[in-house]
């Protein structure tokens, strides 16, 4: 198996620990941390990361907190405690 293939198998878990690790993170900056930490092995796009991001918010396991940041209103996610 292609270690890319692993990594979009596994990418609810990389984003849950991601948010364990770090804290509160919006979707770029999610992005932006995953291709870091894989060497860039793994690009994720906004296809791919924010359906991850809705259904692990839809299961319980992130929250979501809005913030207002030069004048553009950012979604900021962090894992719950159940996550």
């Amino acid at each position: 198996m292609q270690k890319n293939n692993l990594y979009k198998g596994s990418l609810s878990t990389i984003v849950l620990k991601l948010l364990s690790d770090k804290g509160k993170m919006y979707g770029y900056q999610i992005t932006r941390e995953v291709e870091q930490i894989t060497a860039g092995e793994l690009v994720i796009t906004e296809g791919a990361l924010y359906p991850i991001l809705h259904k692990l918010e839809a299961k319980g396991l992130l929250g979501v907190e809005m913030k207002k940041v030069k004048n553009r209103v950012r979604k900021y996610y962090f894992i719950t405690e159940k996550g």
